[in-house]
């Protein structure tokens, strides 16, 4: 008769498949698949102290932050999952009671004794609501010297450390935090001062070596530029101090006009708008300035911590500054001249005119308002060629010979210039000759390639 197979693997305990029932411990206890992890007993302790974490209730105090958004209908379920995470990672005096494998699993069960959780917690408690006293304290010490961001920065950090105890009543001493007594009423804090932001612009104008604000002027902008001059805003506070190193995320209202995201202040308080492209439009745009708060705590993990949950309950204003996006205004003139007499007529005058004129240019009468001034000098001459064609068939040639030069009005600088030549007219006479060249098709067709290069210079599609 054959030996049955003794199995060798251990009995599983009984705690695997019942649930301890302590009225004084809690239990957590969690397992893993050894086949799925190599370091499967860590997988085991933290699904143990999670469902350790899991056990612990959590009371929500009707004087707590949580009990507040809950009953004004927004409550948000990974404020809980925030909790339990946040203890899951924070829980101190808990003891291994016993583990247990197979050949497919690994299994731990922990206990916490709850008095000694209930200490631990409110010591853990107190030490952090002092560390936000100190940190809102502090904040005000900032206020004072006019350090908005980091008066800013140490306010958010105060509601991070809190956030594992935004279901549980906080108070603060008043004395240490001028009057500020509670989750609450920091919250209310960070609301006002981020309120607190105003807006000017800041126009080129030269005043005592800055620049001045001016609330009644806007930048200017032009469709389809090379390269855009950052626009600058000014960011003041009510005090009317300035608003310095604070960074913002930056967003177009305008589909047509493309910004970067970000952007910060300067020690002036002056904010750099960078754009990108703008397209047609002859109307106001608007741009949003939203500050960063994120961008605000930077690597700090304590305040980030709390960004998402702070964001439940305050907004961040968005600050709207302007621009105006008109066409490129451009001014023509030209010189027209027959054999060194004024001919009388505009006639590449109007050609340039007609074929610059569209939705993104606009031909203005007014050199001063121009953004760009075409000038163009023609005349006739008469050319090498013409006794020949005299003495053999009684017609006169003459030769037109045009510059053209581009020129940015207000720095006065050439951005290009042409000659076009190989333009002819022919007539019995030299004045009609150089009257028809103004009138061929030639002109046309080497006035069209100049406006090529012009364009070019002007706008970049």
């Amino acid at each position: 008769m054959a030996a049955v197979p003794v199995s060798t693997a251990p009995k599983a305990p009984l705690w695997v498949s019942a649930r301890p029932n302590n009225g004084f411990k809690f239990v957590g206890i969690g397992f893993a698949d050894k086949s799925k992890t190599s370091s499967y007993q860590m997988e085991a302790k933290k699904n143990a102290l999670y469902d350790l974490a899991s056990e612990i209730k959590v009371d929500i105090s009707s004087n707590s932050v949580l009990y507040t958004v809950q009953n004004n209908n927004q409550f948000n379920e990974n404020f809980n999952s925030l909790i339990k995470l946040s203890n899951s990672d924070n829980i101190e005096g808990y003891q291994l009671i016993d583990s247990y494998e197979n050949d497919k699993q690994y299994w731990v069960y922990y206990q916490l004794d709850k008095q000694e959780y209930a200490n631990l917690k409110a010591q853990k408690k107190q030490q952090t609501v002092t560390k936000a006293s100190n940190l809102i304290a502090s904040s005000f010490i900032d206020e004072t010297n006019q350090d908005f961001s980091s008066c800013l920065k140490k306010r958010i950090q105060a509601f991070g450390v809190l956030t594992p105890y935004l279901s549980e009543e906080i108070n603060f001493d008043g004395a240490l935090t001028k009057g500020i007594k509670n989750v609450f009423d920091l919250t209310n804090l960070i609301q006002q001062q981020l309120q607190s932001i105003l807006v000017g612009v800041v126009t080129p104008t030269a005043v005592g070596g800055t620049r001045a604000v001016a609330q009644q002027q806007v930048p200017q902008l032009k469709p389809y530029q090379l390269v855009y001059s950052p626009l600058v805003y000014k960011l003041e506070l009510k005090s009317k101090s300035p608003l310095q190193n604070f960074p913002f995320l930056v967003t177009s209202d305008e589909e047509k006009i493309k910004v970067s995201d970000k952007a910060a202040t300067n020690v002036l308080g002056e904010i750099q708008v960078k754009v990108n492209s703008v397209e047609p439009l002859n109307q106001i745009v608007a741009f949003s300035l939203n500050p960063d708060i994120s961008g605000l705590m930077g690597s700090d993990s304590v305040g980030r911590a709390g960004i998402s949950v702070l964001k439940q309950f305050i907004q961040t204003p968005s600050l709207k500054v302007q621009a105006q996006v008109s066409p490129v205004n451009i001014f023509v003139t030209s010189a027209e001249k027959n054999f060194g007499k004024p001919t009388g007529t505009n006639i590449i005058e109007s050609f340039l005119q007609q074929r610059f004129n569209g939705q993104e240019v606009m031909i203005t009468t007014n050199a001063e308002t121009a953004d760009f001034l075409i000038e163009a000098s023609a005349d006739t001459q008469e050319d090498v060629s013409s006794d020949v064609l005299s003495n053999n068939y009684s017609i006169k040639l003459a030769a037109l010979n045009i510059n053209l030069q581009l020129k940015n009005r207000a720095s006065g600088e050439t951005l290009y210039k042409t000659q076009i030549s190989d333009v002819y007219g022919y007539a019995n006479n030299l004045e009609k000759a150089g009257l028809n060249a103004y009138s061929s098709d030639k002109l046309n067709a080497k006035l069209g390639e100049a406006v090529f290069f012009l364009k070019r210079k002007v706008l970049v599609y």
